[in-house]
Protein backbone atom coordinates (compact mmCIF):
# COMPACT_ATOMS: atom_id res chain seq x y z
CA UNK A 1 0.00 0.00 0.00
CA UNK A 2 3.08 2.17 0.71
CA UNK A 3 3.53 1.27 -2.77
CA UNK A 4 0.84 2.95 -4.14
CA UNK A 5 0.86 5.90 -2.13
CA UNK A 6 4.27 6.17 -3.95
CA UNK A 7 3.02 5.93 -6.99
CA UNK A 8 0.30 8.08 -7.16
CA UNK A 9 2.56 10.72 -5.23
CA UNK A 10 4.27 11.43 -8.53
CA UNK A 11 0.72 12.61 -10.39
CA UNK A 12 -0.80 15.33 -10.41
CA UNK A 13 -4.62 15.34 -9.97
CA UNK A 14 -5.50 16.28 -13.78
CA UNK A 15 -3.31 12.83 -13.84
CA UNK A 16 -4.91 11.08 -11.46
CA UNK A 17 -8.97 11.56 -12.57
CA UNK A 18 -7.67 12.06 -16.36
CA UNK A 19 -10.45 9.25 -18.07
CA UNK A 20 -8.97 6.51 -19.65
CA UNK A 21 -9.51 5.54 -23.82
CA UNK A 22 -9.22 1.95 -23.54
CA UNK A 23 -11.71 1.46 -20.32
CA UNK A 24 -14.45 4.19 -20.29
CA UNK A 25 -14.83 6.19 -16.96
CA UNK A 26 -12.12 4.53 -15.50
CA UNK A 27 -9.54 7.00 -13.61
CA UNK A 28 -6.85 6.47 -11.53
CA UNK A 29 -8.10 7.80 -8.96
CA UNK A 30 -11.44 5.63 -9.30
CA UNK A 31 -9.20 2.29 -8.81
CA UNK A 32 -7.39 3.71 -6.05
CA UNK A 33 -10.77 4.55 -4.17
CA UNK A 34 -12.45 1.19 -5.36
CA UNK A 35 -8.98 -0.58 -3.27
CA UNK A 36 -9.78 1.17 -0.32
CA UNK A 37 -12.93 0.76 -0.07
CA UNK A 38 -12.52 -3.11 0.26
CA UNK A 39 -10.55 -2.20 2.82
CA UNK A 40 -12.91 -0.16 4.60
CA UNK A 41 -15.37 -2.49 4.74
CA UNK A 42 -13.13 -5.09 6.85
CA UNK A 43 -11.87 -2.59 8.89
CA UNK A 44 -15.40 -1.68 9.91
CA UNK A 45 -16.70 -4.86 10.52
CA UNK A 46 -13.33 -5.34 12.79
CA UNK A 47 -13.61 -2.32 14.26
CA UNK A 48 -17.29 -3.49 15.28
CA UNK A 49 -15.51 -6.42 17.27
CA UNK A 50 -17.53 -6.33 21.04
CA UNK A 51 -14.86 -9.02 21.98
CA UNK A 52 -11.97 -11.81 20.55
CA UNK A 53 -14.20 -14.35 21.15
CA UNK A 54 -16.07 -14.78 17.95
CA UNK A 55 -16.24 -18.25 16.80
CA UNK A 56 -18.02 -19.82 13.36
CA UNK A 57 -21.23 -19.79 15.42
CA UNK A 58 -20.48 -16.04 16.10
CA UNK A 59 -18.92 -14.69 13.42
CA UNK A 60 -18.56 -10.68 12.95
CA UNK A 61 -20.06 -8.97 9.95
CA UNK A 62 -21.18 -9.25 7.39
CA UNK A 63 -18.86 -7.70 5.09
CA UNK A 64 -20.88 -6.78 1.88
CA UNK A 65 -18.11 -5.93 -0.67
CA UNK A 66 -21.15 -4.94 -3.27
CA UNK A 67 -22.22 -2.05 -1.20
CA UNK A 68 -19.40 0.22 -0.69
CA UNK A 69 -19.42 3.75 0.60
CA UNK A 70 -17.57 5.65 -1.94
CA UNK A 71 -15.22 8.33 -0.90
CA UNK A 72 -15.40 11.17 -3.92
CA UNK A 73 -12.06 13.28 -2.22
CA UNK A 74 -10.26 9.95 -2.01
CA UNK A 75 -10.67 9.53 -6.20
CA UNK A 76 -10.67 13.44 -7.30
CA UNK A 77 -7.24 14.48 -5.77
CA UNK A 78 -3.75 13.06 -5.51
CA UNK A 79 -4.05 14.33 -1.60
CA UNK A 80 -6.94 12.52 -1.07
CA UNK A 81 -5.97 9.41 -2.05
CA UNK A 82 -2.73 10.08 -0.09
CA UNK A 83 -4.59 10.49 2.89
CA UNK A 84 -6.95 7.66 2.13
CA UNK A 85 -4.03 5.17 2.01
CA UNK A 86 -2.37 6.60 4.84
CA UNK A 87 -5.63 6.34 7.12
CA UNK A 88 -5.51 2.31 5.81
CA UNK A 89 -1.34 1.82 6.75
CA UNK A 90 -2.43 3.56 10.29
CA UNK A 91 -5.46 1.03 10.73
CA UNK A 92 -3.11 -2.30 9.55
CA UNK A 93 -0.64 -1.02 11.80
CA UNK A 94 -3.01 -0.92 14.60
CA UNK A 95 -3.95 -4.51 13.71
CA UNK A 96 -0.31 -5.80 13.59
CA UNK A 97 -0.33 -4.38 16.98
CA UNK A 98 -3.00 -6.51 18.51
CA UNK A 99 -2.95 -9.49 16.63
CA UNK A 100 -3.95 -11.44 19.04
CA UNK A 101 -7.00 -9.81 20.14
CA UNK A 102 -8.74 -10.25 16.39
CA UNK A 103 -11.41 -12.16 16.14
CA UNK A 104 -10.85 -15.19 13.59
CA UNK A 105 -14.55 -15.48 11.87
CA UNK A 106 -16.49 -13.07 9.46
CA UNK A 107 -19.33 -13.55 7.51
CA UNK A 108 -18.95 -12.26 3.84
CA UNK A 109 -21.76 -11.16 1.35
CA UNK A 110 -21.56 -10.38 -2.15
CA UNK A 111 -23.81 -9.87 -5.10
CA UNK A 112 -23.69 -12.87 -7.66
CA UNK A 113 -24.33 -12.95 -11.38
CA UNK A 114 -28.10 -12.81 -11.91
CA UNK A 115 -28.98 -10.43 -8.48
CA UNK A 116 -28.63 -12.88 -5.76
CA UNK A 117 -27.05 -12.35 -2.67
CA UNK A 118 -24.91 -15.28 -0.95
CA UNK A 119 -23.23 -15.60 2.53
CA UNK A 120 -20.24 -16.96 3.06
CA UNK A 121 -17.86 -17.81 6.37
CA UNK A 122 -14.88 -16.82 6.19
CA UNK A 123 -11.97 -15.50 8.39
CA UNK A 124 -10.36 -11.95 8.42
CA UNK A 125 -6.62 -13.29 7.58
CA UNK A 126 -8.09 -14.66 4.14
CA UNK A 127 -10.43 -11.36 3.94
CA UNK A 128 -7.12 -9.00 4.28
CA UNK A 129 -5.00 -11.46 2.10
CA UNK A 130 -8.40 -10.63 -0.28
CA UNK A 131 -7.89 -7.12 0.03
CA UNK A 132 -4.02 -7.07 -0.68
CA UNK A 133 -4.64 -9.27 -3.60
CA UNK A 134 -7.25 -7.56 -4.56
CA UNK A 135 -5.08 -4.40 -4.63
CA UNK A 136 -2.42 -5.61 -6.44
CA UNK A 137 -4.89 -6.96 -9.42
CA UNK A 138 -6.17 -3.09 -9.54
CA UNK A 139 -2.23 -1.63 -9.33
CA UNK A 140 -1.86 -3.21 -12.85
CA UNK A 141 -4.79 -1.11 -14.17
CA UNK A 142 -3.58 1.08 -12.35
CA UNK A 143 -0.08 0.76 -14.97
CA UNK A 144 -2.07 0.40 -17.75
CA UNK A 145 -3.66 3.68 -17.07
CA UNK A 146 -0.11 5.50 -16.37
CA UNK A 147 1.37 3.91 -19.56
CA UNK A 148 -1.61 5.30 -21.15
CA UNK A 149 -0.69 8.82 -19.71
CA UNK A 150 2.37 8.03 -21.11
CA UNK A 151 4.51 7.50 -17.47
CA UNK A 152 6.60 4.81 -16.75
CA UNK A 153 5.63 2.94 -13.23
CA UNK A 154 7.59 0.46 -11.84
CA UNK A 155 7.57 -3.02 -13.14
CA UNK A 156 7.23 -4.74 -10.38
CA UNK A 157 4.02 -2.39 -9.15
CA UNK A 158 1.91 -4.70 -11.19
CA UNK A 159 2.59 -7.72 -9.88
CA UNK A 160 2.20 -10.42 -7.39
CA UNK A 161 4.99 -11.16 -4.87
CA UNK A 162 4.76 -14.73 -5.98
CA UNK A 163 5.31 -13.37 -9.63
CA UNK A 164 8.36 -11.18 -8.88
CA UNK A 165 9.49 -13.73 -6.66
CA UNK A 166 9.21 -16.54 -9.33
CA UNK A 167 11.04 -14.27 -12.07
CA UNK A 168 13.74 -13.50 -9.74
CA UNK A 169 14.45 -17.10 -9.10
CA UNK A 170 14.35 -17.36 -12.63
CA UNK A 171 16.90 -14.98 -13.55
CA UNK A 172 19.09 -16.55 -10.92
Amino acid sequence: MRHLASIIGKLDDTQYTQESAALPGSTIGKHVRHVLDHFALLFAALASAQSASNNMQNPLGPVDYAHRERSPLTESTVDGGQCSIGRAIAIMEQLRERETAIPSFITVSDTLPGGTTASFLSTVDRELWFCIHHMIHHNAIIASLMFELGLNPPTEFAYAPSTIKLAHDLAK
